[in-house]
């Protein structure tokens, strides 16, 4: 783990600022995959109104600690019952709670995958136990080996799209893994953190045929499409009987009431739609141009993958991504190492696609450091 990266995930400026210097504000931060520009206007205003109202009432008094509202809203976003609905304080305190409310004694990860499944599962003395797909697969997993790793697995997580690859599983492999576990009796979690930035995401998504999978849990960030990752924000869908079971484990008042707000209005129909689309035209343009822009490095190879960044390799010999995070943040620019992910080495970074002016800023400063 990089001295960026000591807590275990990008995005963190104050590490940063500590190792670098710089105004936490003059950082151009590609480590973290969010939105660059902010959350819908109807959120912020929302908010803002609530932080105006007399007496301060969302902040002098205890927040909903069921999140009925953003329940019903998110019920009403899936067309699905609000008991399929299960609200957290980000995907990494549900993911943390599926492990502790399930008790799984063998944990499977299709590698490279998001940390967070093995370190939850290791914090509670589970094993963990993987199957890794590399670049030259293109990261598409081997179903016969997935099929194996559920049959010999308690609990299994599958990212749509992956992180940090980007890679999109066919809803058809879904689903046939999906029955196939509730065959097994094996618990499966769909994380899909990031499918609303997926053009027709939910063409890939088993959110609306949940009922027919009892042990499949989908999983959904409200924190990186919104752009809300300092208010916390997640859900789970999943079956009525399991999600109590695994919510008896959640400490009281786990989401906050201005992030149950936020939730709310974002879901909106008539703030969600415009807002969607705003952002896949955004994705859709300038993900291109950045493809165009780093075909000119020999020394980078990128896998496009259908999210919102772009996992890189470096090629030129002697050239680490610790060393390209470290040229990097001596020009104020973030970038995740993912040398520590399974299944990759000390050549591989990723970036988040962001504006297009801070998308030159960091192609010229990728220049700069393996042109020279």
């Amino acid at each position: 783990m990089t001295k960026l990266e000591r807590f275990g995930h990008g995005g963190d400026l104050e590490t940063a600022v500590e190792l670098y210097g710089y105004d936490k504000r003059q950082w151009l931060d590609f480590s973290a995959n969010i939105y660059p520009y902010g959350p819908p206007c109807a959120v912020i205003k929302h908010l803002q109104s609530l932080l105006n109202e007399p007496g301060f009432h969302s902040l002098t008094h205890y927040p909903d600690p069921d999140s009925r509202k953003l329940r019903q809203r998110i019920g009403e976003h899936h067309q699905i019952d609000i008991d399929w609905v299960m609200v957290g304080n980000g995907g990494a305190e549900l993911i943390d709670l599926v492990i502790h409310g399930l008790a799984p004694k063998r944990v499977g990860v299709l590698e490279p995958a998001f940390s967070e499944y093995s370190s939850s599962a290791r914090k509670r003395n589970v094993s963990v136990q993987s199957i890794v797909s590399d670049w030259e697969k293109g990261f598409i997993p081997d179903p016969e080996e997935v099929a194996q790793l559920i049959a010999s697995s308690d609990l299994v997580f599958i990212g749509v799209p992956n992180n940090p690859t980007g890679h999109l599983i066919p809803v058809s492999l879904l689903r046939e893994w999906a029955r196939m576990a509730a065959m097994k009796k094996t618990w499966l979690v769909i994380d899909e953190a990031f499918l609303d930035f997926v053009i027709k995401g939910e063409e890939h998504s088993l959110i609306r045929e949940i009922d027919r999978y009892p042990t499949t849990f989908i999983l959904r960030s409200m924190t990186k499409f919104y752009a809300l990752p300092g208010l916390r924000l997640g859900y789970m869908i999943g079956h009525p009987d399991v999600l109590r079971r695994i919510k008896e484990q959640q400490v009281p008042w786990s989401v906050n009431a201005l992030a149950q707000e936020a939730g709310a209005v974002a879901l909106l129909p008539e703030v969600h739609a415009p807002y969607a689309n705003e952002v896949h035209q955004w994705l859709q343009e300038t993900r291109l141009e950045l493809m165009e822009l780093f075909k000119d490095f020999h020394e980078l190879e990128v896998f496009s993958g259908e999210a919102n960044y772009f996992l890189l390799r470096l090629t030129a010999p002697g050239y680490t991504s610790i060393w390209l995070q470290e040229e990097l943040g001596k020009k104020g620019i973030l970038i995740r190492d993912c040398s520590m992910y399974p299944g990759l080495d000390e050549r591989y970074f990723r970036i988040a696609i962001k504006k297009r002016e801070q998308n030159q800023v960091l192609v010229q400063a990728l220049q700069e450091v393996l042109c020279k």
